[in-house]
């Protein structure tokens, strides 16, 4: 970080708009209440048309004016917050990385470099690391949004990453979560350091009670949106395998203006999508039904399905059916995982107890996959032509 630094800069108010991609709303990290709010009010400060990041300074006056918080604490924790952004790992799955063509898992952290003034002017700047460019700058597709004081009056770093994801998913109105993805979105199963993960609330009934519930009374309280949730349990089992999440909008407490969904091309497009959530239970049902799929397996390939599409999917099932492998499901779940290609004969996972394929006619299992194509193309060129119009 070079140049002295900007004085000052216009700061974030009430009303002012965070926008991330989405697949924010399902990265890993662990961020206190306080780093997860400079974090937003930073990335509030990114302009629409910027095109590169720039070093942003935040006025910590107005910060802490705007996070509820004491300006005489957050002077001293000037440096530790800094520090601590610098230093906490942030992990990205499926980052598309343009050097190799391929989807990998980054890792990387909010904030590259920071400015830290010792003398009471009361501000401090920070760059945004530039991993980071495509989660946040001239974000027009897959994307959510929400005004930046709904989350500075939460108290919960729980409750903080649990709106951002119901927000992310709230044209849907329902989402269907495990609980061991959830543990990962909302900070209670967070990156360890060599690739490793740490547990935070291990037990179920800790978590749902000081995490789950916690976020969601905060959310119900004091958001432009109502949150509730019943637990799934596992087939002939009492454990708890998935949280069914309904997101309701509703009118604001805080009288603060509520953000309406954008309406645009992008999101008619995944409006659209409650009808493809039917055709989803159905590829993925077949799915598990050819390779004799348990329940988790099945819900990897929805996971697959849902971030790589149902073209990919039905890629590695063809390469999976091009030759007799000992354990189908093993190995569609490694051609799913590692990317296996046709022009390469993939290695045939060797564990035994699964049940083998039937036979199936040519077409019938890719079918409900090209259906789901052809669908989505179809209103891809219906979102097309609308923008055209609106913009012509």
């Amino acid at each position: 970080m070079s140049g002295q630094i900007v004085s000052w800069q216009k700061q974030p108010g009430d009303n002012t708009v965070v926008w991330q991609s989405n697949q924010l709303a399902e990265a890993r990290y662990e961020l206190s209440p306080r780093e997860q709010k400079l974090v937003l009010y930073v990335i509030s400060m990114i302009e629409p048309e910027d095109e590169d990041f720039k070093r942003y300074v935040v006025n910590v006056s107005d910060f802490a004016k705007l996070a509820k918080l004491s300006k005489s604490e957050l002077y001293k924790e000037l440096r530790d917050l800094a520090e601590n952004l610098k230093s906490k790992v942030l992990v990205i799955p499926n980052h598309f990385d343009p050097d190799t063509g391929k989807h990998v898992e980054l890792v990387t952290s909010w904030f590259s470099d920071a400015l830290i003034t010792a003398n009471g002017q009361g501000y401090f700047a920070v760059e945004i690391s530039r991993n980071l460019k495509p989660y946040l700058l001239k974000v027009k597709r897959e994307f959510f949004k929400f005004r930046l004081q709904q989350v500075m009056q939460m108290r919960s770093a729980y409750a903080i990453r649990l709106y951002q994801f119901a927000k992310r998913w709230e044209f849907k109105r329902k989402y269907l979560v495990s609980v061991t993805e959830l543990r990962g979105i909302m900070g209670a199963l967070h990156p360890a350091g060599r690739g490793k993960t740490k547990t935070a609330l291990g037990n179920y009934a800790d978590f749902k009670r000081r995490a789950v519930q916690t976020a969601v009374d905060e959310i119900n309280a004091k958001s432009d949106i109502f949150l509730s949730f019943i637990e799934v349990k596992a087939k002939g089992s009492k454990a708890v395998e998935s949280l069914d999440f309904t997101i309701a909008p509703r009118a604001n407490p805080a009288g603060i203006e509520t953000l309406a969904l954008p309406v645009t091309p992008q999101m008619e497009l995944e409006l659209e999508r409650e009808g493809d959530a039917i055709e989803e239970d159905r590829a993925v049902g077949a799915v598990k039904a050819r390779y004799g799929l348990s329940e988790k397996q099945a819900e990897a390939v929805r996971g697959y399905y849902r971030r790589k599409g149902a073209e990919y999917v039905a890629e590695k099932t063809a390469v999976v059916d091009s030759q007799k492998r000992p354990n189908v499901a093993q190995s569609l779940l490694a051609a799913l995982r590692d990317d296996w290609q046709p022009s390469r004969r993939a290695p045939a996972a060797t564990p035994a107890g699964k049940p083998k394929a039937e036979p199936v006619e040519p077409g019938e299992l890719s079918g409900k996959f090209e259906a789901m194509k052809s669908a989505v193309r179809g209103r891809r060129g219906s979102a097309d032509a609308a923008s055209g119009n609106a913009t012509s």
